[in-house]
């Protein structure tokens, strides 16, 4: 009995053992934060924003999107649509309609999670009202011909604001408000595309609306930034300085009738995003500063595809900190890579760098994309280095990556033995006297296909152990020009791109072959100086003569005749001189 209950002890240890050794071990784990908010949104889809949380509408559901994830939550209740919504640092307000009534629906939320919570106010009349609206100060809900602050937790009602002091069916004040927004206790909305700005508690009614009119025109969506009013319309982004009074155009993009604005302050970062809707059902975002909407991307449904081959593996080193974000469209902030950091640019894409930032204190990695704009600098590559041109795994076994860096993205592709030779490409990247630690190597496979990769630095020495076989076969350079020397390579290619030239030898140089050699083959693999080299097989005479032989060949037994033939002539001259001083 006690060895059953010994044995099943020691199994409960084990298995609590391997869990929090799973547990750690995932931890350690670079794991490539490749995810994207989508956004799925219908033609009469809302918009409201606070932070660096936006929030919208799709059908029956309310989402939040933050932080590469969207939230939702499904309205069970009966219903034919939402027509606004609000939102503030805690709770989301919607406003929705079935036939002729209204109903005022009041949401939590947090990081995790959207949850519906009980609210109802007895001296708030929802069938009549128009809108509503959030600030910091809490929500606002116009009823008709009247706007009240209002707060939900606890439900009450704060204040009342801009009562016209008149009957709705006799005087309506409000009959075509389309939307509004409150700022230091004055109502900015829109009546029939005009914009106004009510800066009296009461007012006598429509009469009175023209003294508060700013600005006519065909605006249909509005939000509050800072000091400033932005105004939508099909031609784009207008601002309202509140301060001055001034009026400027942000951006002249189209935007159709169902468009929506909405703006919020990230108060951690300093920056005012500004979200509108498309006419092609997309969220664009913007940061918004003084006088200017900088675009920063857009969310929609359709999934954003990574780059999984890199074309530029360079390394960069940040000047500032630097914002790495999800993509170039979508934009979730993922992080700061801190000043003085180094990261190695993958891809690029429009204004964009694909990046790869690995962080040795938190020991985790991040793939990303930072602005070509931003403050960054190029570390260029220093070919061969403290290494020379060739060089060799420093240990059994090492291991020679996809990409200079280990984990997702970075297959292992060989493990080099000691005796393998290595072609140095270039070390990746220099800062001053700091080398960073990678290396870019070519080399020759088993299938004799050239090859490339990427090693560590501590990992690699100077070539010095390969030596040429004593019974490996000779053989010698020749070419079809005389005088011609031939260009022996470290690597198979002898285009500009891809060429490494190791020497140029004259011809009639003796060399030995590393293999059999093939005719039929483009390049020959030879010995020089200890090390593999690669010349044309047209340049390789394996046996019989060089060009230098053949043309010593036809030239040596032609110099013997002719000196023959002058040694000859010059003897019968010699000859018929002499008899003739005889006669």
């Amino acid at each position: 009995m006690k060895g059953k209950i010994f044995g099943i002890s020691l199994i409960l240890c084990l298995a609590l053992v391997l869990c929090f050794a799973s547990v750690f071990s995932t931890r350690d784990v670079a794991t490539a934060e490749n995810v994207d908010v989508l956004v799925s949104l219908a033609d009469d889809s809302l918009l409201t924003a606070y932070g660096d949380y936006f929030a919208y509408t799709n059908s029956k559901g309310i989402y939040l999107a933050k932080d590469n994830k969207v939230l939702s939550y499904q309205e069970k209740s009966d219903f034919d649509g939402f027509i606004d919504i609000a939102m503030n640092s805690t709770h989301i307000l919607a406003l929705a309609k079935k036939g002729e009534q209204k109903y005022l629906w009041a949401y939590e939320y947090n990081d995790m999670r959207i949850a519906k919570i009980n609210f109802s106010l007895s001296d708030l009349h929802v069938e009549y009202l128009v809108g509503i609206y959030a600030n910091d100060d809490g929500f606002y809900a116009m009823e008709t011909n009247k706007l009240i602050h209002i707060s939900i937790n606890p439900p009450e009602v704060l204040s009342q604001y801009f009562n016209s002091n008149t009957d709705w069916t006799l005087n309506p004040a409000y009959v075509s408000v389309q939307d509004f927004a409150v700022l230091n206790n004055v109502m900015y909305c829109i009546l029939d595309g005009d914009f106004y700005a009510i800066s009296e508690q009461n007012f006598k009614g429509h009469e009175d609306l023209p003294k508060f009119l700013k600005r006519s025109g065909e605006f249909t969506g509005i939000s509050v930034s800072g000091d400033n009013i932005l105004l939508l319309s099909q031609s784009g982004v207008n601002q309202y300085n509140t301060l001055d009074s001034s009026f400027s155009t942000l951006t002249v993009d189209g935007i159709d009738g169902n468009s929506k604005i909405c703006s919020g302050y990230d108060s951690k970062n300093d920056i005012r995003y500004v979200y509108t809707k498309s006419s092609l059902n997309a969220v664009n975002m913007y940061v918004h500063t003084d006088d200017d909407l900088e675009y920063y991307g857009c969310f929609d449904n359709t999934i954003y595809t990574h780059p999984t081959d890199f074309d530029i593996v360079k390394l960069y080193k940040t000047g500032d900190g630097v914002t790495l974000y999800s993509s170039p469209r979508h934009l979730q902030r993922m992080g700061i890579i801190p000043q003085g950091k180094y990261f190695i640019v993958l891809s690029e894409r429009d204004e964009y760098l694909y990046v790869y930032y690995h962080d040795a204190v938190e020991d985790k990695t991040q793939y990303g994309y930072i602005r070509k704009s931003a403050n960054i600098t190029l570390c260029p590559a220093e070919k061969e280095g403290i290494l020379g041109q060739y060089a060799q795994p420093l240990h059994q076994n090492t291991a020679i990556y996809k990409y200079p860096f280990e984990g997702a993205g970075s297959e292992k592709i060989l493990d080099a033995t000691i005796f393998m030779q290595l072609i140095v490409i270039d070390n990746v990247g220099q800062d001053g006297d700091f080398t960073w630690g990678w290396y870019k190597v070519g080399y020759v496979n088993d299938e004799g296909k050239t090859q490339y990769g990427y090693v560590k630095t501590q990992n690699l020495s100077p070539y010095t152990q390969l030596t040429a076989p004593s019974l490996s076969k000779s053989a010698k350079l020749t070419s079809k020009k005389l005088g011609q020397y031939i260009t022996l390579y470290a690597l198979p290619f002898d285009n500009e791109e891809d060429a490494i030239v190791v020497t140029e030898l004259p011809e009639g140089t003796s060399v030995y072959l590393k293999e059999k050699f093939n005719k039929k083959s483009e390049w020959t693999a030879v010995y020089y100086e200890g090390k593999t080299a690669y010349a044309k097989t047209v340049n390789v005479k394996a046996s019989g003569l060089t060009s230098w032989q053949i043309a010593l060949v036809i030239t040596i037994p032609c110099a013997v005749v002719a000196i023959v033939i002058a040694t000859v002539l010059i003897v019968a001259a010699k000859k018929k001189k002499l008899a003739t001083k005889i006669y």
